[in-house]
């Protein structure tokens, strides 16, 4: 009889229990009130929570009264979090504005932040705590940036502020454009020596762009009437040289 019972308990032990998989713990998570805005991070895995809209890797929600809200980690268990009343006070500034970099001179608070402005909303991830004065490189374009105060670990509403760009560097343009007609195309030519800084050629017909071009030649379909061609130079921050023009005339 033993041995009879032997082979049915050798499948029962092969065939295993399947135990019910422990839930993940829970959710680890940076938490940022500024002003009547609250932002919310994962610090790892997947989160969901509920009225808080989602944006560039952060949950956001306008709420300047204290409040609590639940944090679910996908998979996982949730965790409650509580936030304090808004602080609804900025700081002030005074700005001293010099030809390669402007100087804040922060009023209202010991510990401030400072925050870059990115696509029209203040970015979460970009604060950078600073003390008293503080000086701001400009570069070649406008930016926009956001002032905290920080108080009893609360930050206050953003001052919101804009740097103007420094004045960009002069492109040079080309020299002895020419054009050469063969086989009812017309091949446009240039010499051009290239710094550090060059992007490519960009060519205008009538003055609308019709393509560009690394060498110091561009081929177009031979107009049929008089046509004006103009050669820019681009270069990597994105400014155009301003221009040098050629006539075609049939």
């Amino acid at each position: 009889m033993l041995y009879l019972l032997l082979p049915i308990f050798i499948l029962l032990s092969s065939c295993g229990m399947k135990t019910k998989p422990e839930p993940l713990p829970k959710p680890m998570l940076e938490v940022k009130r500024v002003g009547s805005m609250v932002y919310v991070r994962p610090m790892q895995g997947e989160i969901e929570i509920k009225d808080f809209e989602r944006w560039d890797g952060w949950f956001e929600k306008r709420e300047e009264k204290a409040f609590c809200f639940d944090v679910k980690r996908l998979g996982g268990k949730s965790a409650k979090v509580c936030v304090k009343e808004a602080l609804k006070r900025k700081p002030t500034a005074v700005f001293l504005e010099m030809e390669d970099r402007v100087l804040i001179k922060p009023d209202g608070f010991s510990d401030y932040k400072l925050y870059s402005i990115k696509n029209g909303k203040m970015d979460p991830s970009s604060g950078k705590v600073i003390k008293g004065d503080h000086s701001i490189e400009r570069d070649y374009f406008k930016r926009c940036y956001a002032l905290t105060g920080v108080e009893q670990g609360i930050e206050s509403e953003p001052l919101i502020f804009c740097v103007d760009p420094k004045k960009p560097p002069e492109v040079k343009d080309v020299s002895r454009l020419e054009y050469q007609v063969v086989d009812k195309k017309i091949y446009i030519f240039w010499s051009y020596e290239t710094d550090e800084l060059f992007e490519e050629f960009t060519v205008y017909k009538n003055g609308k762009p019709i393509g560009s071009t690394k060498t110091n030649m561009y081929e177009d379909k031979l107009p049929e009437e008089k046509t004006l061609y103009t050669v820019r130079v681009k270069n990597r921050l994105g400014f155009e040289s301003k221009g040098v023009n050629i006539f075609y005339n049939p």
